[in-house]
């Protein structure tokens, strides 16, 4: 509830999207102090007030945690996450997630680097996203936590479907080896064949 009482009026505030939305009740009417069937009445219609700001909050917020485009990129990747390879005097190179998240309510975007040597690939990039997603205040049930998650696989330079026709591809292509290697031994016993009799 986001409701406060003063000497003089009832406040009724909710914050989204970088703005304060506010509506004040007065206790007062014609000079005097509501006596207490008004009083009630005012604080049941500051409640109702608080309730339709909060809907609208949750709404936006919600909206907000929807919208794909501003946290992906037309090719599949996490906007504000970046596979590198730092390089330091003494030190030898290191892989890294590295993160920049730029909110509407920062002067600076935050950085964070994930290394990719200490916590494995998986685990590093599962890691960025749950920092992504704090940052951006994205709950973790998310949706958009689950798209992000999923585009591990354009990171690894193939996404799930073609991954699967990777492995179906190689395997294909290990068979036709296979076959062909047992076609050339047949030839080859064959002509053995030939050459002794």
């Amino acid at each position: 509830m986001a409701i406060s009482v003063s000497e003089d009026y009832i406040r009724v505030y909710r914050a989204w999207n970088s703005k304060e939305h506010q509506i004040y009740f007065p206790l007062k009417k014609n000079g005097r102090y509501l006596n207490e069937d008004e009083l009630l009445s005012t604080l049941e219609e500051a409640q109702a007030k608080d309730l339709e700001l909060a809907q609208r909050q949750r709404a936006h917020f919600m909206r907000k945690d929807l919208s794909v485009e501003r946290l992906l990129h037309a090719d599949g990747k996490i906007v504000g996450l970046k596979e590198r390879v730092r390089h330091r005097d003494g030190r030898k190179p290191a892989h890294v997630f590295e993160i920049r998240v730029n909110t509407e309510g920062l002067s600076k975007p935050k950085f964070r680097t994930i290394s990719i040597d200490r916590h494995g690939y998986d685990k590093a990039f599962e890691m960025s996203i749950d920092i992504i997603c704090k940052e951006r205040g994205l709950d973790k049930h998310s949706p958009i936590r689950k798209i992000m998650l999923d585009s591990l696989y354009v990171y690894k330079g193939q996404s799930p479907k073609e991954g699967e026709k990777v492995l179906a591809d190689s395997k294909r292509e290990v068979n036709e080896m296979e076959q062909a290697l047992m076609e050339h031994v047949q030839a080859f016993r064959e002509k053995k064949g030939v050459i002794k009799g």
